[in-house]
């Protein structure tokens, strides 16, 4: 999907998501907050991608997923963003 509203609403839904995934509040998060910081573990990465293809109503194709996709929360909001379809 290349809508250009999609991004702002990738990040927002995994900034709202990520505390309930990690059981835990966090400071408000930024696009440079690094996953790694926060102890988000695979699990974690995988857990939070599946609750954002159900709030979204998208289908995110993680075949070309690497390490630096997941490195901060804004590079994986872009990276869901380029790789995701809808399904609404």
């Amino acid at each position: 999907m290349t809508d250009v509203g999609l991004r702002p609403r990738v990040f927002e839904t995994l900034a709202n998501l990520l505390p309930e995934v990690l059981r835990r509040d966090l400071a408000a998060p930024t696009d440079a907050t690094r996953l790694a910081d926060l102890d988000v573990g695979s699990a974690d990465m995988l857990a939070l991608v599946l609750r954002l293809e159900d709030e979204l109503e998208i289908q995110v194709d993680v075949e070309e997923f690497d390490e630096a996709d997941g490195e901060t929360l804004g590079a994986l909001a872009d990276f869901i963003a380029r790789h995701s379809v809808s399904f609404a």
